[in-house]
């Protein structure tokens, strides 16, 4: 194994604590979870989705679905009761993973509301990953970040959070102090990057995008409530250095293969989520890469004019 200083393997393994958040699971009853803000737990517990997919419902007599979660009929009737009959004013999909946009559809045609999101990806992208993407996924209203929906106290502002995935958008309400997470911050587990769709400069670059609202908590897709934002932001920040730490260490050592990087590195994965680990440790070759790329270009153009024209 790997030098005493990497002992630390980081956060709870997060196969245990998707179990602690399993064993306490409430499915398909309305919990609040913050004044006008209602949360249901879909039943689609994974290796990946801890206790499951949480669908928000936001606002009080005119409501925002945020992540309508897995195409279960289950699920559909738990939010179609907790609707109440009242409007809604759009369906919001935070990406098309399969745990989060294939109710928008059923849903819409429930409620006679519209579906909101970033896009779908185009199908060359699609078969680049064999990732559980939903391919069908077409928002009535392609949204772009730094726009703004909705108006009041349940104004919502659009930020554009790629990293874990290319068309990830998360919802910014600032009456509340709130930022609907998705997937990119959670508090019972890191995020999975995988490229080609993942990018760990991007989701880097993301977090600063979510740590300059000012956000005083997150509402993740997984998972309970983050109560300290800024805290839990850093918290990641610090664990993907250590990580990026540790598989630089095992470059420098001749331990090039991902596979191999993963047996160094990560105790108590599942076989689903040891080829998650596998892509993760591919997106922090990818990060070394660059900034090594980025180190020779900046040694390039600080040497002499005379060495800069040899190059050229």
């Amino acid at each position: 194994m790997t030098d005493v200083k990497f002992q630390n393997k980081g956060l709870v393994p997060s196969p245990l604590a998707a179990e602690a958040l399993r064993a306490k699971a409430v499915y398909g009853v309305p919990i609040s979870v913050a004044d006008g803000i209602d949360v249901i737990l879909a039943d689609n517990a994974k290796d990946y989705t801890g206790p499951g997919t949480n669908t928000y419902l936001v606002g009080h007599e005119n409501l925002w679905i945020i992540d309508p979660g897995p195409d279960d009929a289950e699920h559909l009737d738990a939010v179609v009761a907790a609707v109440a009959g009242r409007q809604v004013s759009g369906i919001l999909v935070t990406h098309n993973h399969l745990d989060h946009s294939p109710a928008a559809t059923p849903l819409k045609e429930l409620l006679q509301a519209p579906v909101y999101g970033f896009g779908g990806l185009p199908e060359e992208i699609l078969h680049e990953s064999d990732e559980d993407i939903d391919p069908h996924f077409v928002p009535d209203r392609a949204l772009m970040g730094g726009e703004t929906i909705g108006a009041g106290t349940w104004r919502l502002q659009v930020l554009h959070i790629p990293g874990h995935f290319p068309n990830h958008l998360c919802y910014w309400l600032p009456e509340a102090g709130i930022v609907f997470s998705g997937d990119h911050v959670m508090g019972w587990s890191t995020t999975v990057i995988v490229p080609p769709l993942g990018n760990l400069i991007d989701y880097l670059d993301s977090l600063d995008v979510i740590g300059r609202t000012g956000a005083e908590r997150l509402m993740p897709s997984h998972g309970d409530p983050v109560d300290n934002a800024a805290a839990r932001i850093e918290e990641i920040r610090a664990h993907r250095m250590m990580r990026q730490e540790q598989v630089e260490d095992c470059l420098h050592r001749g331990i090039t293969e991902p596979v191999k990087i993963v047996a160094e590195l990560y105790e108590g994965l599942t076989p689903r989520l040891l080829k998650a680990a596998e892509g993760c440790v591919a997106a922090h070759i990818e990060l070394y890469e660059a900034r090594r790329a980025q180190a020779e270009r900046f040694e390039l153009s600080s040497a002499s004019p005379r060495i800069r024209h040899v190059f050229r």
